[in-house]
């Protein structure tokens, strides 16, 4: 989401400040230097055998990557393109152009137009620091139902949180008898193409009479729900399924063939000390290859999800080591008891993979 800001009297515009674009530079460059020096050590824990290092660095170096194309990302909405936002007397104005390319569009709805107003409300996550706990400031999502020249229905949107900035957009609809109406739903990843099928769908009250709705620029300690229409909720479920059959199952299906044969392959001949794998084997990377994996197939973060898929991806994993094992020990290639210690590192896997599963679903009840 852009973020804008008031330059004037119910004027605002998506440019930042020289102090912001200076220190988005810096966190850049700090990113730059951090993933570079962590990906160097990583390769040079990889020659001296080092796993647990190489993992730790190397994990952390694709930290800094994903940080990296993060903030670009997200300066690409600032730099890239002008956009201005203004209620004017006639009407609802907006401005964008492409500095790149040099094109400009402009767009004004009347007042007349408009067929009616809702305020919605958002949510965004506000942090306090490393120490303390963050907050989620309420804001609004002013939604304008207007038709267009071809008697078509259109939405455009604007978000605010200010109180008294929605107040004065609310008066000026109301000066040129645009109907205003309310709604406690959670808009804030409700798209303007959503709104073609899924507006009658939310809750409203006349925005005089609202006395129910969260306060537009309060803070909760946790989030709104957030709200999606009928066709949301369908096209979430699809993408999941296609994600599902295009990614994860082919992942999963590759994961456990792979663990299948490195302990059937490989995982005999690591060194074995007592009831568990030698501080020199490579077990401590296989492991950490596996707790993101079984966290990327299994999908935790995910509204709907199975309460034992945790215990079901860990134990499939744990069969798939363990078939490999009896398959080398049936060709006398591993000790029998390197089956105790792949049941032993099966459980010790399961167990943070378990307590990060409901983390996930904890998290869940508050996004």
């Amino acid at each position: 989401m852009i973020e804008m800001r008031e330059k004037e009297e119910l004027k605002y515009s998506n440019a930042i400040p020289l102090w912001a674009k200076i220190v988005n530079r810096i966190f850049l460059i700090i990113f730059y230097l951090f993933g570079i020096a962590a990906i160097g050590l990583g390769i040079l824990f990889l020659f001296g055998l080092q796993w647990f290092g190489a993992v730790v660095c190397l994990m952390a170096g694709a930290f800094a990557v994903w940080a990296i194309r993060l903030i670009g990302s997200s300066n690409k909405m600032y730099t890239e393109i002008v956009l201005k936002c203004e209620l004017r007397e006639e009407g609802y104005y907006t401005y964008l152009k492409k500095v790149k390319t040099g094109e400009e569009w402009e767009h004004i709805v009347a007042f007349d137009q408009m067929q009616e107003v809702l305020i919605a409300r958002t949510s965004r996550y506000q942090s306090r620091g490393a120490n303390r706990l963050g907050y989620h400031v309420v804001g609004a999502k002013i939604i304008m139902k207007w038709t267009n020249e071809q008697g078509e229905t259109e939405y455009s949107l604007f978000g605010l949180e200010d109180r008294e900035s929605l107040e004065e957009w609310i008066e000026r609809f109301k000066q040129h008898g645009v109907p205003v109406y309310s709604s406690s739903a959670n808009v804030s990843i409700v798209q303007v193409e959503d709104y073609q099928t899924g507006y009658a769908e939310l809750p409203k009250v006349p925005h005089d009479s609202d006395t129910s709705s969260p306060v537009i620029g309060s803070r909760r300690m946790n989030s709104l729900k957030l709200w999606l229409s009928t066709g949301m909720k369908e096209k979430k479920r699809s993408k999941e399924l296609r994600r599902d059959k295009r990614v994860f199952i082919p992942l999963w299906l590759a994961m456990l063939i792979g663990n299948l044969v490195i302990t059937a392959r490989w995982m005999p001949f690591w060194p074995l000390n007592g009831d568990w794998f030698g501080d020199d084997s490579p077990i401590y990377v296989l492991d950490g290859i596996n707790f993101v994996l079984l966290l990327v197939v299994g999908a935790y973060w995910r509204e709907q999800v199975k309460w034992y898929r945790s215990l079901r991806d860990a134990g499939l994993l744990l069969c798939a080591q363990l078939a490999g094992g009896l398959l080398a020990w049936l060709f006398g290639a591993a000790p029998a008891a390197m089956l105790g210690v792949l049941i032993y590192n099966g459980i010790v896997l399961a167990i943070p993979n378990g307590i990060l599963f409901v983390i996930f679903r904890i998290l869940r009840r508050f996004w």
